[in-house]
């Protein structure tokens, strides 16, 4: 195969792990066919891997090219399993291994000298897997990986790669463009980019990262969270997203400050079992009641008002904003109050959590030590977010629903995050406001009495 200058370059690099993020029929796949040939052939008892979205797409990408590439040379291939055997220089064989993403459990265990991931943005959860089945699996043998593909809005794996390369030595970036081909015509691609819109073409030909514009957290910097050091100051929090009904995961999330350094999933707790808990992990943490805080909504929803948890604090996303703020267009009426009335800028208390939330992910202010699946589904979640205020002068942030309808589930892990900021909004009261948080407590009281009353009222017809 004839290397055009950007295929050479990372095909001239040492780098053990490779990242290319390139435009569509930029070559990128051809060179990984190559690469994972000339690597199967080279020595001895190679397992090679090459990994797309699923089966059928890896068949139709690279399937028939590897055959035509190493029937030549006698390989055999066994088309149920999608599996080569290649005879080597060294009078041995190698072995290639063609699959998909959604059987990668199956590759638990094993081991391998390389592995390509073609398609990156595409493949789900793609993070917790590279850590757990793909990355020991190159243990042992000091093995390699290649990861290619073009950026996608919604998934930005390539764009984590590179981050990480920015700080590891073993990691090396490569971009290149669909005019970087040369076996392609570049009027084709300037048709292209006359019939696409400009951020479609900008991200499928010339593989760049397109920002929505609406959305509230920077992607990078919300990346950056989980290595951010801050100081952690001395007062603790417990905020608890509560199952709606009680048969899912209950996440208990525990801050010092605005580092969260731990996070449990608890899965089917009843209700007495949450309040049990609550009383448990307070106690153990040292976290006073007034600084716990608990999604009241369904099973949830009599925990502030229960006498065992007396002080922890309820939580509605449908409670309306705290007004933090002077008005600056009202003054204070000299005969009852000495200052301008308070005023709020939110739709809401989610819509005004998930701001402060934002803004505190985008200027690097609050940090996460937890890793693993908790760490992924959050950076899942928040970048679906976006400013959807409609001009009647509140802002107001994505619903719920909205993200779980794009997301394909509830986005409940990031929930904690956002009731976290409560406690920072509330910061803003000085003294003499202090009433507003009473007055809002009494509310949730009256309202979940009045509650209470109607249930008995129904249950004695």
């Amino acid at each position: 195969m004839q290397l055009h200058s950007k295929q050479r370059e990372v095909a001239s690099s040492t780098a053990r792990f490779k990242v290319l993020r390139a435009g569509r029929r930029s070559g990128k796949t051809a060179y990984n066919i190559e690469d994972c040939c000339f690597r199967a052939v080279s020595h001895n008892d190679r397992n090679i891997l090459y990994v797309s979205p699923n089966q059928k797409q890896s068949r139709s990408i690279v399937w028939e090219d590897l055959k035509k590439r190493l029937s030549p040379i006698g390989a055999t291939f066994n088309e149920q399993r999608l599996e080569i055997k290649v005879p080597t220089a060294e009078g041995g064989h190698s072995t290639i291994y063609v699959g998909g993403w959604e059987t990668r459990e199956s590759y638990r265990g094993m081991r391998f000298h390389h592995v390509v991931f073609d398609e990156l943005d595409t493949l789900k959860d793609f993070f917790v897997s590279w850590q757990e089945i793909f990355r020991p699996a190159l243990t042992d043998t000091a093995g390699s990986a290649t990861f290619i593909g073009t950026p996608k809005s919604d998934s930005r794996n390539l764009q984590r790669l590179e981050k990480v390369a920015e700080n590891d030595s073993d990691y090396r970036t490569f971009h290149f463009t669909s005019y970087d081909n040369p076996h392609v015509e570049d009027s084709e691609i300037d048709k292209a980019k006359e019939e696409l819109a400009y951020d479609t073409f900008k991200q499928e030909y010339l593989a760049e990262y397109v920002e929505d514009q609406g959305a509230l957290f920077n992607y990078s910097a919300l990346v950056d969270v989980f290595s951010n050091s801050i100081d952690r100051g001395t007062s603790k929090y417990l905020i608890i997203d509560i199952a709606g009904d009680g048969s899912d995961r209950t996440v208990f999330s525990y801050w010092e400050g605005l580092v969260e350094y731990k996070r449990v999933g608890y899965k089917r707790l009843n209700s007495e079992s949450i309040k049990m808990k609550i009383r448990e992990e307070a106690q153990s943490h040292k976290i006073p009641f007034s600084h716990v805080l608990v999604d009241a909504i369904g099973v949830g929803e009599h925990l502030p008002h229960d006498p065992l948890l007396d002080g922890i604090i309820g939580f509605k996303s449908s409670f309306a904003a705290i007004k933090t703020d002077q008005s600056i267009v009202a003054l204070p009426h000299v005969h009852y109050t000495k200052e301008a009335p308070l005023t709020s800028v939110y739709k809401n208390l989610r819509s005004q959590c998930i701001f402060t939330l934002a803004d505190l992910v985008n200027n690097h202010k609050i940090a996460s030590e937890v890793e693993g699946q908790a760490k992924e589904v959050i950076l899942q979640e928040l970048p679906y977010y976006q400013d959807v205020s409609k001009g009647d002068g509140k802002r107001f942030a994505t619903p719920k629903e909205d993200v779980k309808e794009m997301l394909g589930r509830s986005p409940d892990d990031s929930d904690t995050w956002i009731m976290r900021m409560y406690f920072e909004i509330t910061k803003r009261l000085s003294p003499h406001q202090s009433e507003q948080r009473a007055e809002r407590a009494e509310m949730t009281a009256q309202q979940f009495l009045k509650g209470q009353s109607f249930r008995h009222m129904n249950d004695t017809r």
